[in-house]
């Protein structure tokens, strides 16, 4: 905040790169094709850089992580960058590459979703959309329900113990 000619005015510092921002949920289903619309609260968030074309690949927890293709050459080169040496990055990388598929975005916003990763995920007809930030989840709702009830700490435990380390937060 500063003085400016005896008001106050508030100075707000951005990127000058918008971040994308998946946020929020959405409940669909597949149709029998294995195809899903994207919601046009995620669409929104996905650039001409991504020449509508989206990767799926297994996520962390039983879901699937669909991502932008320019989100996912970003992350590319985070795993580039990684020691090929250690085991974690190796076995990491092994199976996120082994189930990374290519999908391109129809006219009617529409992907298909391999079935060799919908069986993975045991997903079938309901599907639960997450977005988380960069990326988008996409769950079996009960798998999700199973994981929440599953979480030993509360969500307000988890908040406090991130929030809380400022380095942590903005990912330094």
């Amino acid at each position: 905040m500063e003085e400016s000619g005896g008001k106050w005015r508030i100075s707000l510092f951005f990127s000058s790169q918008p971040n994308l921002m998946f946020q929020g949920h959405a409940n669909l289903n597949i149709d029998e094709k294995g195809r899903i619309i994207i919601p046009s609260k995620f669409r929104k968030h996905i650039t001409a850089d991504a020449n509508s074309l989206m990767f799926v690949t297994l996520g962390r927890d039983n879901c699937l992580w669909l991502y932008p293709s320019n989100e996912w050459n970003k992350l590319v080169i985070k795993l580039q960058k990684q020691n090929a040496y250690t085991g974690n990055v190796i076995a990491m990388q092994r199976q996120m590459l082994y189930f990374a598929e290519e999908c391109s975005i129809d006219t009617q916003h529409r992907i298909l979703i391999p079935q060799n990763l919908l069986q993975k995920v045991s997903i079938k007809k309901e599907v639960l959309l997450i977005g988380l930030l960069d990326r988008i989840e996409i769950w079996n709702e009960k798998e999700y329900s199973k994981y929440l009830k599953g979480k030993k700490e509360t969500y307000e435990d988890v908040m406090e113990k991130v929030m809380s380390n400022p380095e942590e937060v903005r990912g330094k």
